[in-house]
């Protein structure tokens, strides 16, 4: 019984690495390839997940694109997590950790963890400062996360 659990976690592990990767791997595209944060989700250990219990610390990830020659495998000059309620007021703010991804030098990776939270519907959006320090990103939309008690 325990094997299947295993089994299923690692397939579901794998499936989201690949989509993540597909994604990421294949430069955007749009005017000038502007700067910009693809592929954000929630997860505890190495399966994302949206919603969490309130004694759980979740992590937060996305990948950072940008396509400038003078930002390329350089970090980017900050990258801060915005956490709101689903009202829309503001919960937390971190400083989020950066490190060049796998995919290649146009790619930085994004994470922060935080500790357990109180029960309720949250979203969360990133911020990033180029390398260059002009250009600021953000996710294009709120992505949402929810807490239940046990």
């Amino acid at each position: 019984m325990k094997r299947a659990v295993w089994v299923t976690h690692v397939g579901v592990f794998l499936v989201v690495v690949a989509m993540l990767a597909r994604a990421a791997w294949a430069d955007p595209s749009g005017p000038g390839d502007v700067p910009q944060i693809m592929g954000a989700f929630t997860h505890i250990g190495f399966a994302p997940q949206a919603t969490f219990l309130t004694t759980d610390s979740i992590v937060f990830a996305a990948t950072y694109y940008d396509n400038k020659a003078a930002c390329s495998g350089v970090a980017p000059t900050f990258a801060q997590l915005f956490v709101f309620n689903s009202e829309g007021v503001f919960i937390l703010q971190l400083n989020a950790a950066n490190s060049p991804s796998s995919q290649g030098p146009k790619y930085q990776s994004l994470l922060e963890g935080i500790g357990p939270r109180a029960a309720g519907s949250y979203k969360f959006t990133f911020l990033v400062r180029d390398c260059t320090n002009t250009t600021s990103v953000v996710l294009p939309e709120f992505v949402p996360f929810r807490v239940i008690a046990p």
